[in-house]
């Protein structure tokens, strides 16, 4: 099966709407157009594997996790992913896309404008330089591309409302997960023929 079928296969079985398939269309284009002048995914990538390695994995931890009305801050979001294609699939969440590279951010924000996505907001920051006004904010966190060094633990979980969830992807290498061992931690085996090995983490802050 072609990667971008597999794709509109995962959509159609987890949204009933083809409406999101034209925003991702949007959106591929505008991906591949943007990373010949900024790079926000390897260049060497197959454009025909964006569908998979980058739309559908960023999706797949909706099977652990719910966004509808939830308040989400993507650390690391680089090309935007999984940011976008969450704000894609759940117009009733608010996420806050977070990098400390501006040319990414506002690379990020041209995507958002010309997918139409009302429900973006954005900050090129370091996460451990997000104002007071952040604090206890967010629903959940999503990190995709970026390892939760020791640093950075403080910052996430001050961030979160109580209660709140850190959602990791991860593949192989689980070695940044341990400093939470205090919290609830959920691993899920989300792994399939199109992405290979995969896993996400679920911490929620107590």
């Amino acid at each position: 099966m072609e990667q971008k079928e597999y794709f509109k296969r995962f959509l159609s079985e987890h949204f009933p709407t083809d409406a999101f398939l034209e925003k991702f269309e949007r959106y591929h284009s505008w991906l591949i157009e943007e990373n010949a002048k900024i790079n926000l995914i390897s260049r060497q990538a197959d454009p025909n594997d964006i569908w998979t390695i980058h739309f559908l994995d960023s999706l797949l931890s909706i099977k652990c996790v719910d966004f509808s009305e939830r308040r989400v801050l993507d650390f690391g979001t680089g090309g935007g992913l999984p940011g976008l294609p969450l704000a894609i699939c759940f117009d009733d969440m608010e996420v806050t896309l977070l990098d400390s590279r501006r040319k990414k951010i506002e690379a990020v924000k041209r995507a958002s404008v010309r997918l139409g996505l009302k429900n973006c907001r954005f900050e090129d920051q370091r996460i451990e330089k997000l104002g007071s006004q952040y604090r206890e904010k967010f629903d959940m966190i999503v990190c995709r591309s970026v390892k939760i060094e020791p640093q950075y633990k403080f910052p996430l979980l001050s961030l979160l409302k109580p209660q709140g969830k850190i959602v990791l992807y991860k593949s192989k290498v689980l070695d940044d997960i341990h400093q939470f061992k205090e919290h609830d931690v959920q691993i899920t085996d989300v792994g399939n023929s199109a992405i290979g090995e995969r896993k996400i983490i679920v911490v929620t802050k107590y």
